[in-house]
């Protein structure tokens, strides 16, 4: 699936609302925190595998017999990295993976006119970073098995700390949600996460005799959708919701939620705006 092409163009009416500076990245507009690849020498550290052979300081290895890699600070390019759920479960209702895909195409349009570089990475079993261009032209299949709080955990080894980071999903996997917040706060620069939900997600339609799939796990449970049934649920998710919104606010984060029946575009101009995550290009 593949963010529609007015999503792409909306994407470039607007620009990121959250934004920090990031401690790395890479060659850029912006004067680091950390350390990268400039001509202002920095600091010396010892080496670690899977470091540049070019940065080592053979003076310093012939003075001291250890091995130590040459720091420069560094003008970065800004980082936004755009976590979005793949899980199976996401694609039942195909309005609500549509939209999910389409915010994403939208936030890396949006973190282009800001002057930063979007990368996606699919919240999936087997992690991988894919390029915004990538993206756009590839899509990603809705295949992912692995629960919310797995998914995350795998792919963090492909975050860089002090990134812009958005995470685009339903939340509805087990999970605490100060748990799933705290991790991600501490090594964004910036993070902002929208709840996606299609209207059965909101409001699951009464007197209804069904059979639940775990799309991860593929166990069912077969339910009579009454009155009490829905009305327990609708309370967990608004705990759920609630829970989301403290923990992100806690932790100077951004959190909105969007339903896959309105479109992309008024939900811009009446959430996402107001709510500090873009703010107009021009």
């Amino acid at each position: 699936m593949r963010p529609r092409p007015e999503a792409l163009a909306l994407g470039e009416l607007w620009k990121l609302g959250f934004d920090r500076t990031p401690p790395r990245g890479p060659a850029g507009e912006r004067l680091a925190r950390g350390t990268g690849a400039s001509l202002e020498f920095h600091d010396r550290r010892s080496y670690v595998a899977g470091d540049d052979v070019r940065h080592l300081d053979w003076r310093a290895y012939a003075r001291t017999d250890q091995l130590l890699v040459r720091q420069w600070r560094e003008e970065v390019l800004a980082r936004c990295e755009i976590l979005l759920d793949v899980s199976r479960s996401m694609e039942i209702e195909p309005r609500k993976a549509q939209l999910a895909v389409d915010l994403a195409g939208l936030f890396s349009r949006a973190a282009a006119e800001s002057g930063a570089l979007a990368v996606v990475l699919p919240l999936d079993s087997q992690p991988r970073q894919v390029s915004a261009a990538e993206f756009e032209r590839e899509g990603v299949k809705f295949e992912g098995r692995a629960s919310l709080g797995d998914a995350l955990r795998g792919v963090g080894g492909l975050c860089r700390r002090g990134a812009m980071t958005l995470v685009i999903s339903d939340f509805l996997s087990p999970h605490d949600a100060a748990e799933l917040v705290r991790p991600l706060a501490a090594r964004a620069g910036a993070l902002g996460m929208i709840q996606v939900l299609a209207e059965e997600d909101i409001e699951p339609p009464l007197g209804r005799a069904a059979r639940m799939t775990d799309c991860e796990s593929d166990e069912t449970l077969d339910i009579v959708l009454d009155a009490t049934t829905v009305a327990r649920y609708v309370e967990r998710l608004e705990r759920l919701q609630g829970a989301l919104e403290e923990n992100a606010l806690r932790a100077g984060a951004r959190f909105s939620r969007l339903i896959a029946s309105s479109s992309l575009e008024d939900q811009c101009r009446a959430y996402l705006a107001p709510q500090g995550f873009l703010v107009p290009a021009h």
